[in-house]
């Protein structure tokens, strides 16, 4: 209600004689108007609003909220153009946006909004650069990224949406490939980037994405010790995410803690129940601290869902030889000659489709 009734006030500016206000007064009214629009999803009518409040005859161009307000009209529109995969619009749109929130800091140096969407607007055009493969565009606008965040850090170095983004720039220049970061370069990166998700898991303790990122990393340092530590409590804030599940798993699996990794595995197989592989680790532990016949009943689960699944079959024929299961041991040899034909047919159909598939597009 008092949304509805901001509105009208401010529209009152607008629909009288434009002579009878001066241009900041009708900036301001147009800026909050744009920000509302915005903020309700009418793209249309914040467009309009934050083109009205910085141009030429009366609107400001020294409004840097308005600069911002109207840059954010522009990245959405760079996001919508992506969605329909017009790239060259897209990055056109992301440019227009990227001069804007630059006027902004232009017109007032230690504007937080305009340097922290500037920051983002680099980084989005770095991930449309990388997904076209042109990697030198890709480091350069992820380099110039982080120097937004880098100064809006140096204004506000509490701020945890700050500290995220360098940390997770950082972290993607040190993955960079050469010769884009050279190897000293992608080094220091990532040491930065340890430095900051440090600093950060202070500020947002029970982030669990921030925890799985800064346990990736450690991880990457070879810091096993810690990544274990980091991503169990990651784990413990959200027990759903694939990529901390399996590296928990594999972590206990390579301590020699083969129970411990089996809760993990089973944990994986319940959230994704058509994915073999999770129960194949369970039979694979169960076979490591020798209990031969849970792994018999594991694979002869997994082999009846997928009764074409030659990794599960090859194992079978392992276990119940292990067993002196003779006769099962047979069974299982027949039924994986029979698999591996099969694969062999699909493989030679798959090929044959892609082939003549290229034919006629060359055609």
């Amino acid at each position: 209600k008092n949304v509805e009734e901001a509105k009208k006030v401010l529209q009152a500016f607008d629909k009288k004689d434009h002579a009878e206000h001066d241009a900041t007064t009708l900036s301001r009214a147009h800026t909050n108007l744009c920000f509302i629009y915005f903020l309700e999803g009418d793209l249309a009518k914040a467009d309009h609003y934050g083109t009205a409040a910085i141009r030429a005859e009366k609107g400001d161009r020294y409004n840097a909220k308005a600069l911002v307000n109207k840059g954010n009209c522009e990245m959405q529109k760079g996001k919508n153009a992506e969605e329909k995969e017009d790239f060259d619009l897209a990055r056109e749109q992301y440019e227009h946006a990227k001069e804007l929130y630059m006027e902004g800091i232009g017109v007032e140096a230690d504007c937080v909004e305009a340097i922290f969407n500037l920051g983002l607007c680099k980084r989005t055009i770095a991930r449309l650069e990388q997904g076209r493969g042109n990697m030198d565009q890709y480091a350069k606008h992820l380099k110039s990224g982080l120097q937004a965040f880098e100064k809006l850090y140096s204004i506000l170095p509490e701020s945890p949406e700050c500290n995220y983004n360098m940390a997770a720039i950082y972290d993607e220049l040190s993955n960079v490939p050469g010769p884009h970061v050279s190897p000293q370069e992608a080094e220091t990166f990532l040491k930065k980037a340890s430095t900051v998700y440090k600093r950060l898991i202070t500020q947002v303790k029970s982030d669990a994405g921030v925890l799985a990122r800064y346990g990736n990393l450690l991880a990457r340092e070879d810091d096993e010790t810690m990544a274990f530590n980091v991503l169990w409590e990651s784990y413990k804030y959200y027990p759903v995410d694939m990529d901390v599940i399996s590296w928990l798993g594999a972590y206990f699996v390579k301590s020699e803690m083969y129970e411990k990794a089996m809760e993990y595995f089973q944990k994986a197989a319940q959230i994704q129940p058509k994915e073999v592989k999770w129960m194949l680790m369970v039979a694979s532990c169960h076979r490591r601290i020798g209990a031969y016949q849970q792994a018999l009943g594991t694979y002869q689960e997994i082999h009846k869902k997928h009764p074409d699944n030659i990794e599960c079959l090859g194992y079978l024929i392992r276990v119940c030889k292990e067993l002196g299961m003779q006769e099962e041991t047979e069974k299982y040899q027949e039924l994986l000659g029979d698999a591996e034909k099969n694969q062999d047919f699909f493989t030679r159909m798959t090929q044959q489709r892609e082939e003549e598939a290229m034919q006629n597009q060359h055609g």
